[in-house]
């Protein structure tokens, strides 16, 4: 049911931060999981306030990766 509810983030992809220039987040967790051919937008999978997944390009600048969890 929570993955129907759009709730889980994926299994693939790397972990990363994705700063607050991008948006105001939940927490800013989220998983990467595509980088343009120019490498300069990075389709992220992100969860925001009300615990809901939202799928989206983002300035790859604003993707950092996310080391200890």
């Amino acid at each position: 049911a929570l993955a129907s509810s759009g709730c889980l983030l994926p299994n693939g992809g790397t972990t990363v931060f994705v700063d607050s220039r991008s948006g105001r987040f939940w927490s800013g967790k989220g998983v990467l999981t595509e980088v343009s051919p120019d490498q300069k937008h990075c389709r992220v999978a992100i969860r925001d306030r009300a615990l809901f997944v939202h799928r989206m390009w983002v300035d790859c600048v604003t993707v950092h990766p996310r080391v200890g969890d």
